[in-house]
């Protein structure tokens, strides 16, 4: 998993040892260590208030406190956490998991909100876009956007193979996406058009990221990619 920074420095970073660590990011001291019930492949999300929410490959998410490591909540799904939260400004945290769903959860007490049931694991990180929009992939070899609020489908595109990368979104609302059938995707964030697709050496699993120029970066294959993301 990628490590997370605090506003204060503190590095945060699961690890296969089954554990969470927040480090202090001048000196590298560990500062608290928290035990899960399995390896750690989620990276860690922090939220407003600077609690830190992760998922483990023992089926939970957990929400812990950013200063002290001490656990605020749990949510149990019924498969392994590999996905990363995300935390929306309303305080909602979304997040899959290999029991094929993607999870809103509420961020103060990790009561949920929906659920709503894809065909296929759910690695890939739910992207949290403008109008409440949630896009997130999965190994049903799909693209969803989801209604943020009440969980319903708004849209979804079939790629040709599993999607374990996370949707990044661009100034526009444009979509990002990599897909297991080695292409990248650039799809509309209202209705799931396909704007373009770019076809790479090898299945795109890593997330793209975007310049403040609208320059789409991707690593992939030994190589770096930069599309035009218009």
């Amino acid at each position: 998993p990628s490590p997370s920074i605090g506003v204060d420095g503190t590095v945060y970073v699961g690890s296969n040892d089954k554990k969470i660590y927040a480090f202090n990011g001048a000196t590298g001291n560990k500062k608290w260590e928290f035990l899960t019930g399995a390896a750690v492949y989620s990276s860690p999300s922090i939220g407003p208030d600077g609690s830190v929410y992760v998922g483990s490959g023992d089926n939970k998410v957990y929400s812990l406190d950013g200063i002290t490591g001490d656990k605020k909540w749990e949510y149990l799904t019924d498969g392994s956490v590999g996905s990363s939260p995300s935390i929306s400004d309303d305080g909602t945290v979304y997040v899959g998991s290999s029991d094929k769903k993607v999870y809103a959860l509420n961020a103060i007490d990790g009561s949920k909100k929906w659920e709503y049931a894809t065909d296929g694991y759910v690695k890939s990180s739910p992207a949290i876009g403008s109008n409440s929009a949630i896009y997130v992939g999965s190994a049903d070899k799909k693209i969803y956007a989801l209604d943020g609020i009440t969980g319903t489908k708004r849209w979804e595109y079939l790629t040709g193979a599993p999607v374990y990368s996370s949707p990044v979104i661009g100034s526009d609302g444009t979509v990002y996406v990599g897909s297991g059938d080695k292409n990248i995707y650039a799809l509309d964030g209202t209705n799931g058009a396909i704007k373009w697709e770019y076809l790479t050496g090898t299945p795109v699993y890593s997330s793209p990221a975007i310049g403040s120029d609208g320059i789409v970066y991707l690593a992939c294959d030994k190589n770096i990619y930069a599309l035009d993301g218009s």
